[in-house]
């Protein structure tokens, strides 16, 4: 159990130190443009073409691209480190997204569209599972790493509330694809300069080397096989290599050692490791597609349509806070006991805002379901680090991306029709439906143990 709350916040003050300031910073501005691009590609789209079912299209292909690409791009990074897979495509990315500017400006439809929104999503650099990767290859202390994971969420949630914010602004004081402009400036400014500056791996005689830009081995470059081994959920260290018998439900650490001498494990084998988490994150990513879809849907009803984003921040808002705080939960709860209560919480309080019947109250009970979707996430992904074959780090933090852009697409979709069919309540159902999956993989996993 953590020995006090000043205690496990000052933690925070020390991820400076395993990384650096500036490597953080430039991490945080490298990925706010990932933030905009799904809204903002539906928004000047729609405007361009004159037709929600063209920018809803277009913007459907940007995320499923960079679904599909996520995996992928983790396995290349395992492979070549992640120096060389951001050099390449962080460029392609600044200029996908330029192309899509010129065709939302010029109101292009049709195939070359279609194949500038693939190429916008295929590109796309996941910076926040990039730097979850690199914390864990960081990171001595699991309490540290633990620490850097909730930082990472809650830099996540802030981007998901602030990112779709500055969409609306910047669409409506500038211009519909000014959001587009935004992003691609920000990954020529923040993203390159975070690429370049990504130590390189080599190989030597003793593995994996992260390597500076001057060729240097990187100072900052913690090996996690000097790290205290992370504890399965039962309070014991395994041994390296070993999986607890309660697999594929249980956790077991990823030593970096073991990493660098094992060939890298199947994308399959990699996924079908960490699919509980997977599994958590779909259901996340849906329930933010949901609520949002039923807070708009709500939020026109009662003739505030404009209002609706500051409604579904308030939620993101007390996510990433108590995402920041999920350092205080004791060792004694367990990561699987975690998701249980996370799932019950999200599903009770989205369900009581189905019940709701102005903004104010909406927005009272979305703060309370944002209350239990922090540390859940942070949960998920603390699971992922935990349940990762060695080698695999990259392909299973992409997939983790990977999967709440999947599970945020088919949520708003499946919410925005149930919506249109039955009002808000549709859609707030839906969220509580995916909370009730959460809280069965916590269960199941609960049940296995005992």
């Amino acid at each position: 159990m953590v020995s006090s709350a000043p205690g496990a916040l000052a933690r925070y003050r020390s991820l400076p130190s395993i990384a650096s300031g500036p490597w953080m910073a430039l991490a945080m501005a490298a990925r706010a443009p990932y933030a905009m691009i799904p809204l903002g590609t539906m928004t000047a789209i729609t405007v361009s073409t004159g037709s929600i079912a063209t920018g809803g299209l277009a913007s459907g292909l940007v995320a499923a691209a960079s679904a599909v690409a996520g995996p992928l791009i983790g396995r290349a990074a395992d492979r070549s480190g992640q120096r060389l897979v951001l050099t390449i495509l962080t460029p392609i990315n600044a200029l996908a997204l330029s192309l899509l500017l010129v065709a939302a400006l010029s109101s292009w439809d049709g195939p070359l569209l279609w194949a500038i929104c693939l190429l916008t999503g295929g590109s796309a650099v996941p910076v926040g599972s990039f730097t979850r990767a690199r914390w864990v290859e960081l990171a001595r202390d699991p309490k540290d790493l633990g620490t850097a994971l909730s930082y990472e969420s809650t830099v996540d949630e802030l981007s998901f509330v602030l990112g779709p914010a500055l969409v609306g602004i910047a669409a409506s004081t500038a211009f519909s694809a000014a959001p587009l402009a935004i992003a691609a400036a920000l990954v020529a400014m923040a993203g390159i300069p975070f690429a370049v500056t990504t130590p390189r791996r080599e190989r030597d005689g003793a593995g994996l080397t992260d390597r500076s830009a001057d060729g240097a081995p990187d100072p900052t470059d913690r090996a996690a096989a000097r790290r205290v081994p992370a504890r399965t959920v039962t309070g014991e260290i395994p041994a390296v290599g070993s999986v607890p018998p309660e697999a594929p439900f249980a956790e077991h650490p990823a030593p970096a050692s073991v990493a660098d001498a094992a060939p890298a494990p199947s994308i399959h084998r990699v996924l079908l490791a960490v699919l509980p988490a997977i599994v958590v994150m779909v259901c996340i990513g849906a329930f933010f597609g949901s609520v949002q879809a039923g807070t708009t849907e709500r939020a026109d009803v009662l003739g505030a349509a404009g209002s609706a984003g500051i409604v579904y921040a308030f939620m993101g808002l007390t996510s990433a806070l108590t995402a920041l705080l999920a350092v205080l939960l004791p060792d004694s709860v367990t990561l699987a006991a975690r998701v249980l209560i996370g799932g019950a919480g999200m599903a009770a309080f989205v369900a009581l805002t189905a019940l709701m019947g102005t903004l104010t109250t909406t927005g009272a009970t979305l703060m309370l379901a944002g209350l239990f979707i922090g540390p859940t996430m942070v949960t998920a992904f603390s699971l992922t680090e935990r349940r990762t074959p060695p080698g695999g780090t990259g392909v299973a933090m992409t997939s983790m991306q990977s999967s709440v852009t999947v599970g945020q697409a088919a949520g708003a979709s499946l919410g925005g029709v149930l919506a249109a069919a039955i009002g808000a309540q549709g859609a707030y159902g839906l969220a509580a439906a995916v909370s009730v999956v959460i809280a069965l993989v916590g269960g199941v996993v609960v049940l296995r143990r005992r």
